[in-house]
Parts: C-alpha cells; sequence; structure tokens
C-alpha cells in the first residue's frame, strides 16, 4: 500500500486547490488528519518470531506464537508503541538448528527485523542467541529449558523467559525422594536439554540421597519405546526419571499408558508442556512433573488474560493458554514495555530497560525477576501432576497444581553461575 500513488504526474485542479485552501482555513481538522497520517506512516517496529511449527515442538511452537501475536495486536490497539505500530515476520524453525540459524539470518538481513524471539528447542535457542549476539539483536529464548543458554553459553543480547532444567530438577527431587522413593531410572532425551538435564538431576540424586538404577538414551526421532519399558520393568525402580521433551515424550507416554508402566514405577516428567499433553488426552495423560503456569490458577489477571486469549483464539487447536504461550504473551509484552522505557529500539539502551526489571503482573502469585546477571527470568514453579479423567471439570482442566515453589527458592543462585556475559563494548549496537 505503502508505495502506490494516487495521483500519478498530474496537477492539482483548480478544485483541489479551493478545496486545500478551504482546509487551511478550517485549520484544526486538516492540521488533525494531517498529523494523523504523519504518524501512520512512521517506520514499523520489526518482531521476528522463531516459532516451530514442524518437528518435534510443533504444537508448542505455534501455541507461543498465539501468546506473541496476542501481545502485540493489544498493543497496536492502543496505538503501538513510540507512536510506531508493531509487525511480526514469522518463520518455523522446524526444530533444527541449521534451519533455524539460516531462517533467522534472513529474518534479520532481508526482513531488517528490529528483535527476535521464539524456539523451544534448547538445541536451537543456543545457536540462534550465538547468532544474535553476532548482531547486537535482542534475542528472547520464550520457551527452551537448557541450563546452559544462561549459563556457560549466556550472551548479552539473549534473555530467557522459561524455567530451566536447575529449577525444575532442584524443584521436584525432594518431594519425589520423600513421597515416591529413592531408587530411580532415568529416560535422557539424546540432545543438549535432555543430557543437560540427567546431569542436574544426577547433582540432586547426591543431595537427597537417591540411588541411580540405571539409564537409557532416547534419540530424537524414536517412536517404538518397548524395548525401554521392558527394560524398567525388569530393573524395578521406584521412579522413572524421564528427561525427554516435545513429541517423543508423548509417544513415550501414550506407549507406556498401553503397556501399563505406570503400575511398575512412579513416573516423573521435570518438564512438562501442556500441548503435550493436550495431544496425549486425560486417558493416557500420567505421572508428575514441573510448571510454570496453568490458566486455572487463582491468582491477579489469570481469569481477564484468559478470556482475552479465548477470545482471540476461539478457533485454536487449543483455545486455552498454557504454558507456553503465556511465556509467549509476557515475552512479547515485556519487550515492548522495556522499549517504551528506553524510548528507542537501539539494543543496548532497551537491554539496559530489561536487566533487573521486576514483572509484578505476572498471573502469577510471586513477581518475576530479569537477572542482571545472566538474563535468566527468575520466577516461581508449581509442582504438579495430571488429574484423573474422574476428576476434571473441564476439557482443559487436566492439571492439579499442588504447590507453590517461590522464585528465591526456585531460581539458581548467583554463586553457581557460570555466565561470563560479554560487556556492552564487546556487544555490537543494533537498531535505534
Amino acid at each position: 500500500m505503502g508505495n502506490r500513488s494516487t495521483h500519478g504526474n498530474k496537477g492539482l485542479t483548480r478544485r483541489q486547490v479551493l478545496k486545500a485552501a478551504a482546509g487551511i482555513g478550517a485549520g484544526v481538522g486538516f492540521i488533525g488528519n494531517w498529523r494523523w497520517a504523519r504518524a501512520q506512516a512512521k517506520k514499523p517496529i520489526v518482531i521476528g518470531l522463531t516459532c516451530d511449527a514442524t518437528g518435534t515442538f510443533a504444537d508448542s511452537g505455534q501455541a507461543e506464537r498465539r501468546g506473541m501475536i496476542l501481545a502485540i495486536e493489544e498493543f497496536n490497539a492502543k496505538g503501538g508503541v513510540l507512536g510506531r505500530p508493531i509487525e511480526h515476520k514469522w518463520e518455523d524453525t522446524e526444530t533444527d538448528a541449521s534451519v533455524a540459524v539460516r531462517k533467522a539470518q534472513r529474518l534479520i538481513e532481508r526482513d531488517k527485523i528490529d528483535f527476535m524471539m521464539g524456539a523451544l528447542s534448547s538445541g536451537v535457542a543456543a545457536p540462534l542467541s550465538e547468532l544474535a549476539q553476532r548482531y547486537g539483536i535482542i534475542y528472547f529464548n520464550s520457551n527452551s529449558s537448557s541450563d546452559t543458554v544462561t549459563n556457560e553459553k549466556c550472551q548479552r543480547t539473549n534473555f530467557a523467559w522459561d524455567a530451566n532444567n536447575w529449577m525444575f530438577a532442584y524443584a521436584l527431587g525432594p518431594l519425589v525422594a520423600k513421597e515416591l522413593g529413592k531408587k530411580w531410572f532415568l529416560l535422557t532425551h539424546d540432545y543438549v536439554w535432555g543430557k543437560n538435564a540427567t546431569a542436574v538431576t544426577r547433582d540432586v540424586m547426591k543431595k537427597v540421597g537417591a540411588e541411580e538404577m540405571g539409564e537409557l538414551f532416547i534419540p530424537q526421532g524414536a517412536r517404538d519405546f518397548s524395548a525401554q519399558l521392558l527394560r524398567i520393568r525388569s530393573v524395578k525402580p521406584q521412579v522413572v526419571i524421564a528427561n525427554m521433551a516435545g513429541i517423543e515424550q508423548t509417544a513415550l507416554r501414550e506407549q507406556a499408558a498401553e503397556f501399563g508402566a505406570e503400575k511398575d514405577a512412579a513416573w516423573v516428567f521435570p518438564q512438562q508442556d501442556f500441548p503435550d499433553m493436550v495431544t496425549l488426552g486425560p486417558k493416557k495423560s500420567f505421572g508428575y512433573f514441573c510448571t510454570t503456569w496453568h490458566y486455572t490458577l487463582n491468582e491477579p489477571g489469570v481469569k481477564e488474560f484468559t478470556e482475552r486469549f479465548q477470545k482471540r483464539w476461539a478457533s485454536a487447536p487449543i483455545p486455552v493458554p498454557d504454558n507456553v504461550s503465556c511465556n509467549g504473551y509476557l515475552a512479547a509484552r515485556e519487550l515492548l514495555r522495556a522499549v517504551e522505557r528506553a524510548g528507542t529500539t537501539k539494543s543496548h539502551d532497551v537491554i539496559k530497560a530489561l536487566e533487573g526489571h521486576v514483572i509484578k503482573d505476572n498471573f502469577r502469585k510471586f513477581p518475576s525477576v530479569i537477572r542482571e546477571w545472566d538474563h535468566l527470568v527468575g520466577q516461581m514453579l508449581y509442582l504438579a501432576r495430571t488429574k484423573k479423567e474422574s476428576e476434571m471439570k473441564g476439557k482443559y482442566d487436566m492439571i492439579d497444581m499442588m504447590s507453590a515453589v517461590p522464585p528465591e527458592v526456585a531460581s539458581p543462585p548467583r554463586e553457581i553461575s557460570k555466565c561470563k556475559m560479554q560487556s556492552y563494548a564487546e556487544t555490537p549496537v543494533y537498531g535505534g
């Protein structure tokens, strides 16, 4: 629309001149319209969304994108940010690191995005954060959970919005050891997130006195788990710690339910995304897990946010907000708020507006804090279990939020951090 001419090379007619003069005489109306048109012509702020639509995290990737888009639309309904409209460009990262980097680079170089956010897989988020640091563009890692992106691979331009493996393991570990038993068998998803999750699990096992009964690696793309389930049955552990995610976790749980594996041991899924539970359905979902949020929480703003989400996404596969769509919404909203506080899209200024910021209206009992030393969003966690079908009050009422862990307990302390973040002098300035 912006490059289409309505007058071509024709000169103004006498009638047009007279109408223009009348407009000048009218004064306020003409100037007001001129200001409105000038505001409308301001360059938009463009956010690149790197959300999966295919691959292991397809369902969760689209759920987080719905949350991001809702936040963007709400800002546009109020006039945008700094008088500029917000646009988004989306690329499917396909849960593939090489694909993700190529498409993200295209968003930066071709589409000239101002900011970037997305990625469920830690194997994708880590190289995207490295790419973002090279350009100096702010990247919001909205839903991946590996410790590495805010630990040894932290970046000045990267911010992590989901809880990480340390948080999940240390929140669940004491409860599991006390209530379910101390003989644990480990299933490890064979990529960066799964290996990191198991490494942290072993640290927790030492602290709670748990005994390791064995470990099996689960390759990405695996769909048949009969051998693993038979092995677990033969070992007879009290607890299975399944450090798995995405489609592989869904396929495992489906087969485990058919196999009757829940009778063999208590199953714990340290990280659980709600879209995966919905895909399984209540008859095949089981076990204990950690989560950052659920729409049934009775906390300030939850009811209103849920209603807005349901109205906007009434025809979506999951028409209620879940933990990943909530993270996506809050990440996009807080990015745009930081731009408002900074008064610019210049990366260094926006980063400074983010570091140390306290998020009070986060739809939770306790505020979240964007930690300045590692850019992890320190937040509370909920210990949860899957409801039985007879306990559900609605189609999506699948989670029993058993207890809450405050952020000062759930978040890793600064003294164990391995993050050595680049200085501002070492970080390119992007945008503005």
